[in-house]
């Protein structure tokens, strides 16, 4: 696999061209890349020149027909000066399997000026017009979590976006505590996304189990009643699944758990399909794949399940 490939679905592949955003999320789900090594987090990094990584992605790609959908992020496209990006992206258009292409950019709503520049807009104008010409769909994924967000200037960018001939803005945002986990709260942001600025409201990820996360995260039992809450509401089109980005498996839509202990809160998960990491696992589509509440949801019975298993781990390795 070329450095900066990620491939966790049969036939997706995630390319993160570059490890900076102008904007660093405390929740970034990203956070083992993007941005300079922490106290908390020892970062990776990328090591070949920019160049050479994408023409190494790209050969990679070239050889994989198979890969059909490719996510172009990072960090973000925004920070890839825009001849470079575009070069790429022409290049990608070149290959026959590709048939999806999603910009993944939280800049449009963090610096969306760099979205209305005249070069970006008539440079995206071209990749536009060969991907419609190759009946390749091209969109542009941002991230909004919450209604005031969505500025006129965000929704200006979004439109210069569609007038481009981009096919969809869409926004995948993240589900986070006293920010957007009220029904009120996330049906006024996806309003605003649908009818102010022409953004799709397309997922709402559960917040992962990252360093210094843990108050934003909601429980499995609160992100379904959430999803139940907000039917009804919007366009089936326009109205956003909340899923769950399990580890090994990927996204999960909250009510695919297979089996949850609410008392202990660990939710249980399957998988339909293998990658390459678990090409030789005999057991990797029967295994049950664990993610977790975060404590602050439990009732003291399950605080008090937890803390047993701290203590006696501590007293093996004491022993």
């Amino acid at each position: 696999m070329a450095e900066g490939l990620t491939r966790r679905y049969p036939t997706k592949v995630l390319a993160e061209l570059v490890a900076t955003c102008p904007q660093y999320c405390g929740h970034c789900t990203r956070m083992d890349l993007v941005g300079g090594s922490t106290p908390s987090v020892d970062k990776q990094r990328l090591t070949l020149r920019p160049a050479d990584r994408q023409e190494a992605v790209l050969d990679h790609l070239r050889r994989t027909p198979s890969v059909r959908d490719v996510v172009v992020s990072g960090g973000d496209v925004a920070n890839v000066p825009w001849p470079r990006l575009e070069s790429f992206l022409l290049r990608l258009l070149e290959i026959d399997s590709v048939r999806d292409i999603r910009l993944a950019s939280k800049a449009l709503v963090g610096l969306p000026q760099h979205w209305l520049q005249p070069q970006v807009v008539s440079g995206l104008e071209n990749v536009a017009d060969v991907a419609a010409r190759r009946g390749v769909h091209l969109a542009v994924h941002t991230h909004a979590n919450h209604v005031q967000s969505v500025t006129p200037l965000v929704a200006e960018a979004a439109r210069a976006l569609l007038d481009a001939g981009v096919r969809d803005v869409r926004n995948q945002g993240v589900l986070m505590r006293e920010v957007n986990d009220s029904t009120a709260a996330l049906l006024d942001l996806c309003f605003a996304l649908q009818d102010e600025a022409g953004i799709l409201p397309y997922y709402f990820y559960m917040c992962d189990m990252v360093p210094g996360a843990e108050h934003w995260r909601t429980s499995l039992a609160e992100a379904q009643d959430l999803q139940h809450a907000i039917m009804g509401y919007l366009p089936g089109y326009a109205t956003p699944r909340i899923v769950c980005d399990v580890p090994y498996v990927g996204k999960r839509w909250v009510h695919q758990a297979v089996e949850y202990d609410r008392e202990r809160g660990i939710w249980y998960w399957t998988k339909n399909y293998r990658t390459g990491i678990e090409l030789d696992d005999p057991d990797a589509l029967t295994r049950r794949y664990p993610f977790y509440d975060p404590l602050s949801t439990l009732l003291e019975s399950g605080w008090r399940w937890w803390e047993r298993q701290v203590t006696a781990r501590e007293g093996q390795a004491c022993a």
